[in-house]
């Protein structure tokens, strides 16, 4: 490997090809070698995006020795047996979220890791954006207080066509499977633990999973909120209050490379703070994951934000069919 890792990308799903291949042209750790679709379109791909092969079947890309780690955008449903398959051929992982649906998933992929010695990533590409550190430091740094809220809305207008794999239950779809798996993972990650308890209300007018979501976590008097859903308008915001003052950015989750965000900063003494901050983020992701395979790093980089977020959202999902409050389990790992 030297100084790059050999990338090979499992599917040209959009994301593929508007977001990682993009990105990962602009990595300086990186280089994409492989790209597979079982429809035929790998070609065509390989060719906009000159990629050395391009191969018909994802088990034939998965048997190239030249292909040191893997990008596996499945749809949701497909998460956990593309990334078992991955590790268990000796590619390093990075998986679009959710990772796993279920506690049984999540052993068996963190097993198979461990089994043949690679690295596994979630993929949360919004957590290496500039402006999530900014908010992380005026939190530590005091600046907004004790910590009192925080409240994200990550809702976009989905496309509609047929078989749109967010809109079918079997297919792992539905609001907080989706999007609101990004409000769950940043607040966890500025509380630094799970909620001791969430409660969640899920609706759809005309679907068979949540189009509109809405949760409540309470980590032990701090108040989480997520509104999360594919209903529009689009709304990526994020606002932290503490007891002196709150942060709002304007979009935390998904900004275009060289976007600029705006971090409005409020203080209790009625004092306004504009700083707009621009990020590549989706880069820093890749030759974050790419430089710790290329060190040795850690195996399951951010694991406990990985199963805090599983734990959410299963007691979420029991939350709204049992219309109570529910406290999220972290399961024991086996490995």
């Amino acid at each position: 490997m030297d100084n790059e890792v050999r990338w090979g990308v499992l599917t040209t799903a959009r994301i593929a090809r508007n977001r990682f291949l993009p990105a990962a042209a602009r990595a300086g750790n990186a280089r994409v070698v492989a790209i597979s679709s079982a429809s035929g379109s790998a070609a065509a791909v390989a060719q906009e995006f000159s990629v050395d092969r391009a191969y018909d079947s994802h088990e034939a890309l998965l048997a190239d020795p030249d292909v040191d780690a893997v990008y596996v955008p499945f749809p949701n449903h497909l998460h956990r047996e593309w990334a078992v398959k991955a590790a268990r051929a000796g590619k390093h992982v990075l998986c679009e979220k959710p990772l796993v649906p279920d506690w049984e998933g999540h052993h068996e992929l963190v097993q198979a890791t461990r089994e043949t010695g690679v690295h596994l990533l979630e993929g949360f590409m919004y957590r290496f954006h500039e402006q999530h550190r900014v908010i992380a430091e005026l939190l530590a740094s005091g600046a907004l207080g004790e910590l009192v809220s925080l409240h994200a809305r990550v809702n976009f207008a989905i496309d509609r066509s047929p078989g749109e794999p967010r809109l079918r239950e079997e297919q792992y779809g539905g609001a907080l499977n989706d999007v609101g798996t990004y409000g769950v993972d940043v607040l966890n990650k500025l509380v630094g633990r799970p909620p001791s308890r969430v409660a969640g209300l899920g609706v759809s007018l005309s679907d068979p999973v949540d189009t509109s979501m809405a949760a409540l976590l309470d980590y032990d008097g701090v108040l989480g909120t997520v509104d999360c859903g594919f209903e529009g308008p689009k709304d990526l915001t994020l606002r932290v209050t503490g007891t002196r003052g709150s942060v709002t950015a304007s979009n935390a989750f998904d900004p275009d490379p060289g976007e600029l965000v705006t971090l409005t900063i409020e203080g209790r003494d009625g004092s306004t703070e504009l700083r707009e901050v621009a990020d590549d983020a989706f880069r820093k992701e890749i030759e974050f994951f790419s430089g710790v395979v290329l060190d040795g790093g850690e195996a399951m980089p951010f694991r406990e934000l990985t199963e805090w977020n599983l734990a959410v959202r299963e007691a979420l999902h029991l939350s709204m069919a049992e219309g109570r409050f529910v406290a999220p389990v972290v399961e024991a790992a086996r490995v």
